[in-house]
């Protein structure tokens, strides 16, 4: 019987060791990057279609800067998120921490866009970032499709960005595009059956 009960004893000790060396190495083999998201990406469910790896941390603001809709995009047809200095502004968003091997990836979901390192305050800490920003800067303001627009509001509350905050990005107006768009999630099903 003590056999057994030492065998029992060795075998939980090795498990919780190798749980241990397991949770050491991905907090500090694995490397990765934060990425603030305030559009699309903002939904749990989208971001995972192509950077199955993200994880949520934790909300934050981007002072000095605004949201704004501009360009037009094939994928969602209508204006697509992008940030703008303004002094005294702020963006809401959410903090999502990234493998580094899926950094292309995420690069080629943000086509047209070009990467800026922000500082994001965060409830306990400030946070270097990655975020995007559209490219041509010369772009004009278009409105969003309502399927990119629902996609930003719903992980805006899932999320739990203020409500204040949420009234603002819901002022926004869409371009009342009808029909399927090339992202299929189910938050937009219904507009891409319609």
């Amino acid at each position: 019987m003590i056999d057994n009960v030492l065998r029992c004893v060795v075998t939980c000790f090795v498990l919780q060791k190798t749980c241990l060396i397991l949770l050491f190495h991905r907090l500090l083999v694995t490397k990765f990057f934060y990425y603030f998201a305030y559009g699309s990406n903002l939904l749990k469910e989208r971001i995972k279609v192509q950077i199955k790896g993200a994880e949520y941390e934790c909300n934050g603001i981007l002072r000095n800067y605004k949201v704004d809709f501009v360009a037009t995009s094939k994928r969602w047809h209508g204006g697509l998120a992008t940030i703008k200095e303004k002094s005294g502004s702020m963006v809401h968003g959410c903090v999502w921490r990234v493998p580094e091997e899926l950094a292309e990836e995420l690069d080629r979901q943000e086509a047209g866009y070009h990467r800026l390192t922000v500082p994001i305050e965060c409830p306990d800490c400030m946070i270097e970032c990655r975020t995007y920003q559209y490219s041509n800067a010369k772009a004009t303001s278009e409105p969003p499709s309502p399927h990119y627009k629902t996609v930003i509001l719903a992980g805006a509350v899932e999320h739990s960005l203020p409500a204040s905050y949420i009234k603002g990005l819901a002022a926004f107006p869409d371009n009342g595009y009808k029909g399927r768009v090339e992202v299929d999630i189910e938050v937009i099903k219904h507009l891409n059956e319609a």
